[in-house]
This record gives structure tokens, sequence and C-alpha cells, in this order.
């Protein structure tokens, strides 16, 4: 997803923990960014949020998709998503990144979710390094 001058509105139907009033966000990317994203609510007083793809963090990174997720997604078992992992640029002694809890958009239905595993081998506070 590119910069550009008009972007699609991705929906998250039932929010983000902690923003669940935000529904609505714009993915903003581009070389000023790179390798960011920035996940930017729409409205007053709405959230961003800088978010990379988790593959670039952990070489192999693979999380768990379940039908339901999928069915939420609009998703077909083939569609290609695109997953980012919230970035917590305020932490010491450096940035981290959650991979627990990835989001995962489908571009073609503009609807995301976050996923929360409550297994996973992935932390919540992985330090940011790209592969």
């Amino acid at each position: 997803m590119s910069n550009s001058s008009s972007h699609a509105v991705i929906d998250f139907p039932d929010g983000l923990p902690g923003f669940e009033g935000c529904r609505q966000y714009v993915l903003l990317s581009g070389p000023a960014v790179a390798p960011f994203t920035i996940i930017q609510g729409l409205g007053p007083e709405a959230p961003a949020f800088a978010a990379i793809d988790p593959a670039q963090v952990v070489d192999g990174y693979r999380a768990q998709l379940e039908d339901a997720d999928r069915v939420r997604l609009g998703a077909t078992d083939d569609a290609p998503l695109v997953w980012l992992a919230l970035v917590s640029p305020q932490q010491e002694p450096a940035p981290t990144v959650n991979l627990r809890a990835p989001l995962v958009i489908n571009p073609q239905t503009l609807r995301g979710i976050q996923l929360i595993a409550a297994e996973s081998p992935y932390p919540l506070d992985h330090p940011l390094r790209t592969a």
C-alpha cells in the first residue's frame, strides 16, 4: 500500500484494544517512513501507530490465523493478507515490536483485526531490529 492522494479506509469492526472507539484507519507508507507503515485513525483525537511487517523483524515469522478470523476478515484461504506488528518507540533501552498480537488486514475487503494470541512463540516486546 503506497502513499497517494487518496487512501483506502480500513475498518476494524472491533476497534483496537484500548482504542475501541476508533474503528477506521488509513495506512500511510512511503520512502519517508520506510520500513514502517503509519496507521492513522480517522476522527477527532484519533490515535496513530507505527507498524512494521513482522517478517522484516523475524525471518520466517508465522502466526496462526483461525478460520473464525478469516471469516471476520472476509478472506478466502488463499487471499493475500497484510500483516503488521505495532511498534512501541518509547521503550527503554530501545524500541520494541509486538509480534504476539499482529494486525491482519484484508486489502480486498478493507477489513482488519488485531490477533490476540493466548499462546504464541513471539513476545509482546521483541527488540526492534530488522532481519
